[in-house]
């Protein structure tokens, strides 16, 4: 399973450009059905058979409070491999609708606010839809070989999930940019449990998911672990007692990843908790894997469960007079865009 957030300069900015109406980009997504014949249909988390009109219309009336230079939506591919929709028999539609929406409820998830609220998966405004055929690149191994022509499709099971989603929540006080801050928005994390969601969803069990082994390192780094108590200890004054961190557990934490990028991303996470005031329960295990723990169905959970639903309760009966605009997740410094795994 391959989750990929499209970045319009370098996938097509004609296609794929996010500044303006997303009138292009759904056309652009409409050409199968059209080249064989058929009428395009999108959908969206609720209904199975959208036209085009109605999608457009969903993401350009989704945009108040954005300015004119900024993406007004996002482009997301699911991509299972063929072996993949071997197992669930071809790669149905109703099989996809279903996956989709519960890969979009973990992309509502996925996104923290800065009062710790949540993203509830009906927020989120979104279209999709299913293509069967892939068409050979110029950079294919096949294609470079002399085996394939670009444009030519590519044998095989190859239905994938196309996703156009708003950069806006549907109240339109909230931006939410998958791929800004990772304090924010993990774009990683969310392709991670995107693959999973595929394999509880159909039992599936796939090969381990390649990745880049962390650096290896034959002791501790002092200078980067003096930083890091540091760091634990600006974060521990902002914690009660109950919640503070051991520090040299961190910096184990952090020498296992060999002090990579992705540890201190997670820290700054950890670090946004703490000034929030938010529990630090799961900050160990939120450290080391990129994922938050379960809940413990415990009191504590059940009054901070109860506190979220009224922070809730409040911004919807407040009127947006008194409500802030948030931007969830800021452009990433240089460097930083994670377009795929």
């Amino acid at each position: 399973m391959h989750a990929k957030l499209i970045n319009p300069n370098v996938h097509g900015k004609k296609a794929y450009n996010n500044q303006g109406s997303a009138a292009q980009t759904l056309n652009y997504l409409t050409q199968e059905a059209r080249k064989n014949g058929l009428e395009a249909r999108f959908f969206d988390g609720q209904l199975d058979a959208l036209d085009r009109d109605t999608v457009l219309a969903a993401l350009d009336n989704n945009v108040k409070g954005l300015r004119a230079n900024e993406a007004k939506f996002y482009s997301l591919v699911l991509s299972p491999s063929p072996q993949e929709l071997a197992h669930i028999g071809g790669g149905t539609e109703e099989k996809l609708r279903t996956f989709t929406r519960e890969v979009m409820a973990a992309y509502a998830a996925g996104f923290r606010l800065k009062d710790g609220g949540a993203v509830g998966k009906d927020d989120v405004v979104w279209g999709a839809i299913i293509h069967q055929e892939r068409t050979h690149r110029g950079t294919d191994a096949a294609v470079k070989e002399g085996e394939a022509q670009a444009g030519q499709p590519r044998p095989g099971l190859q239905a994938h999930i196309h996703v156009v989603v708003s950069a806006r929540d549907r109240s339109q006080r909230v931006t939410l940019n998958p791929g800004g801050r990772v304090s924010r928005f993990s774009l990683r994390d969310w392709q991670e449990e995107a693959r999973l969601v595929f394999e509880r969803q159909f039992q599936y069990q796939g090969p381990a998911p390649k990745r880049k082994d962390a650096p290896a390192i034959s002791a501790p780094n002092p200078k980067r672990n003096a930083r890091i108590a540091e760091r634990v200890g600006q974060l521990n004054r902002q914690a009660a007692p109950s919640q503070r961190l051991d520090a040299e557990r961190v910096q184990r934490i952090a020498q296992g990843r060999g002090y990579d990028r992705i540890f201190y991303d997670r820290l700054r996470r950890v670090e946004d908790r703490a000034r929030q005031g938010r529990p630090l329960d799961n900050a160990y295990h939120l450290l080391a894997t990129g994922r938050e723990e379960p809940a413990r169905p415990n009191t504590g959970h059940r009054v901070r469960q109860a506190l979220h639903s009224l922070q809730q309760t409040l911004r919807a009966t407040s009127g947006p007079e008194h409500v802030a605009t948030q931007d969830i997740g800021e452009q990433r410094r240089r460097g930083q865009w994670e377009a795929e795994l």
